[in-house]
């Protein structure tokens, strides 16, 4: 990973800094990442000069007539951007990650480029270096809000024709950095909301979100060349913030076994466990969930039933939840632990009968994939597009209701191992079919070849 280094001299209103008379500085070490000059007097409000959106009129975007086979076949320069690679931000910096390897290996020049606050980051998730180049961004926390500087980062890095900024996530000034970085340079920009336009998400902190999208938001929407949904529920509210815009649903992939892990220590196991892996927060219905839990553990038929609730804690929601647990009598069979580590995942899902994940909101849910990959049938409220769990017979698909969700759980509960561990095996089968990186880089690269060159329009794209 190469640090961006921090800059001295003036800084800009958007936390980028002006370079002072030594020039671009540069990292020790290999490649460094250098400074870049922008025009300071455009703003996200100008016109645009690469044929896009005007921010302002609301336009769609206007790609080019035709394509070239050169252009359809040469490699390109993906630079993949995020506010944070940090174990503890969940799914989307393994997304991203693994995302990144896949164009890599699909034969594009990759490099991401993420935020990074030493104080607060945990573990981070980078990418092979063999395949990818990681630029960390020091986040400025001098004001109130934090600052990036992805001007400088993404500006010391090759670009061309062929280059193209793949931003993930919105309302974030680490987005709006992004945004504004991309407008300087003159770069092509792709947005993935991830779930953050859903109706749940937009009605969480409502009213900051109100403010940020008339400041800035609806702007940065409007500059991209197209956006990227991993399910068709993202795309509706994506077309109503953002009508006419190029939507290309592409959904996330997972790394998946070539064989079904052993399970046949559950056969005979003394004690059963219902796991949930999530990032504790509001937002995953835990409370539901533990309501949903109460009358299945004081039932003699599953005395032998624990639920495990693991995850990084936010808003200190795991407080909440010991709380609810205390109160409905629920010591002994409910467990509220920490996160688990990307190296002690397989362990963890291994001592898992079921999984669940009764979320309002997910845009995809990579953990759910992750579970049945290795074998372990899921529970997932319809928060998250996961229908096809019954359709592949490999899991409940419910509402958000604590009623549902215990319904789910108690028919989940009643089957035999052998059962629970057929759905296992239907589920592997599920995402190695349908989730392997590998196509899902290539319909990736095809939605930037065409932003970028235009030609006939992917099957997957929706205008």
């Amino acid at each position: 990973m190469v640090p961006c280094p921090g800059l001295a001299d003036a800084t800009d209103g958007d936390g980028s800094r002006r370079h002072g008379r030594g020039g671009p500085h540069r990292a020790a070490g290999a490649g460094g990442v250098s400074g870049h000059h922008p025009d300071r007097r455009r703003t996200l409000a100008d016109g645009r000069r690469d044929g896009g959106a005007d921010p302002i009129r609301g336009t769609a975007p206007q790609r080019p007539p035709g394509a070239t086979a050169a252009g359809m076949t040469a490699p390109l320069h993906v630079i993949q951007t995020v506010g944070s690679i940090a174990e503890r931000t969940g799914g989307p910096a393994r997304t991203i990650r693994d995302l990144s390897e896949a164009l890599a290996r699909q034969g594009a020049r990759v490099t991401l480029v993420a935020g990074h606050d030493p104080r607060n980051d945990d573990a981070l998730l980078p990418p092979d270096p063999a395949l990818v180049r990681t630029v960390l961004v020091p986040v400025d926390r001098r004001l109130r809000l934090p600052r990036y500087d992805f001007t400088a980062a993404i500006g010391g890095l090759p670009r061309g024709k062929d280059t193209i900024v793949h931003d993930n996530g919105i309302w974030s000034p680490s987005n709006l950095a992004v945004g504004i970085a991309a407008r300087r340079l003159d770069l092509p920009l792709v947005i993935s909301p991830h779930g953050m336009l859903d109706p749940w998400a937009m009605a969480h902190h409502g009213g900051r979100k109100a403010i940020a999208w008339t400041l800035y938001q609806r702007r940065l929407l409007h500059q991209a060349r197209g956006l990227l949904a991993t399910a068709a529920r993202e795309t509706g509210p994506m077309r109503q913030r953002v009508p006419g815009w190029p939507i290309a649903q592409i959904a996330n992939g997972v790394a998946c076994p070539a064989t079904m892990p052993d399970r046949s220590e559950r056969d005979t196991a003394s004690a059963r466990v219902v796991f949930v892996m999530a990032r504790i927060h509001p937002k995953k219905n835990l409370v539901g969930l533990i309501d949903a839990w109460r009358p299945l553990a004081f039932d003699p038929e599953f005395a032998d039933w624990t639920l495990v609730i693991a995850g990084p804690d936010e808003l200190d929601h795991s407080a909440e939840l010991r709380a609810r647990v205390t109160t409905l009598g629920l010591a002994g069979r409910v467990r509220v632990a920490g996160p688990v580590p990307d190296a002690d995942k397989d362990a963890a899902f291994a001592a898992a009968d079921l999984f669940v994940l009764p979320s309002f909101s997910e845009n995809f849910g990579i953990v759910v994939a992750e579970a049945l990959a290795r074998g372990v049938p899921a529970i997932v409220s319809d928060g998250a597009p996961w229908a096809s769990l019954e359709t592949e017979g490999c899991g409940w698909f419910v509402g958000t209701e604590p009623a549902s969700i215990g319904a789910a759980l108690r028919a989940a509960m009643q089957l035999s191992p052998a059962e629970r561990c057929a759905m296992g095996r239907r589920g592997h089968a599920h995402v190695q079919r349908d989730f392997g990186w590998d196509p899902i880089a290539s319909q990736t690269l095809a939605y930037y070849r065409w932003l970028l060159y235009g030609g006939a329009k992917p099957e997957f794209v929706h205008v």
